[in-house]
């Protein structure tokens, strides 16, 4: 690796991040409530900070070195009965295009959509359970790895109260998003690679922002949601105790050195 992995590289990370889609956002003319209004909106207001996000956040990985590392691990934490968590968040995903009035759809729309879910699954989880992870790695016990993604993942959506957000909301996102972040680490552990949770992530945001926008009914499965995410957050603190019992990734810090 070029930039050896700590805490504050990867703090830094996740920080560039979001500046850069605060400052594209709230500098396109786009209220952050009108984003969701039109095609047009979507195209100018979110998708440019996105896909800008990405392409910098995937080009300093690979300057950095740390684009393999960021993308999967070459050590398992298997536990079968974890991945409970992350299986309903999918049953859920689906649930909500079956509840979609794809009637009241465009074509358009749909490809927006598309385009959100594939940026915002590719950028927030290597931002988040890719960079800041292996970052985190280089200064913590995978315990504290775990907890502390979950956290800024979830003020990474804290953030739109600057774009306009109303507060209340805002908290609620925060914490949903915080505990599902944990499912999502927990797809990394067992299959060794970012690849899974980046598309669980992006299937979740797509279903949600289309069966809002379709004005179908409402999702019964959505009752789930935060039973779920205490469950995930359970199997995500299980899998972070095993996983800092080794083996550990080769730039990852034995907990015997962080004590010391």
């Amino acid at each position: 690796m070029r930039v050896k992995p700590t805490a504050l590289v990867g703090i830094a990370v996740w920080l560039l991040y979001v500046a850069i889609v605060v400052i594209m956002q709230k500098t396109s003319g786009i209220p952050y409530t009108e984003f969701g209004d039109s095609t047009a909106n979507m195209w100018r207001g979110v998708i440019p900070s996105l896909l800008v996000g990405s392409l910098v956040i995937a080009a300093l990985a690979v300057w950095m070195r740390w684009w393999a590392a960021a993308l999967r691990d070459e050590h398992r934490t298997r536990v079968g009965w974890t991945l409970i968590a992350p299986a309903i968040f999918l049953v859920i995903a689906l649930g909500n295009f079956a509840f979609t009035d794809w009637g009241n759809i465009s074509a358009g729309f749909l490809l927006v959509a598309l385009a959100l879910g594939v940026l915002v699954g590719f950028a927030e989880e290597i931002v988040c359970r890719g960079m800041l992870l292996v970052g985190l790695r280089g200064t913590f016990h995978e315990v504290a790895v775990w907890a502390l993604t979950c956290v800024l993942f979830g003020f990474m959506h804290g953030v739109n109260i600057f774009l306009g957000a109303a507060a209340g909301p805002t908290a609620v996102q925060v914490l949903a998003a915080a505990m599902q972040g944990s499912a999502f680490y927990i797809l990394r552990r067992y299959y060794g690679t970012l690849v899974w949770a980046m598309v669980l992530h992006g299937l979740w945001d797509m279903s949600i922002f289309v069966q809002a926008q379709s004005d179908g009914p409402v999702n019964v499965l959505s009752l789930l949601v935060w039973p779920t995410s205490i469950l995930a957050v359970i199997a995500g603190f299980v899998v972070a105790r095993r996983t800092a019992e080794g083996p550990l990734e080769d730039y990852a810090k034995a907990p015997a050195a962080v004590a010391a």
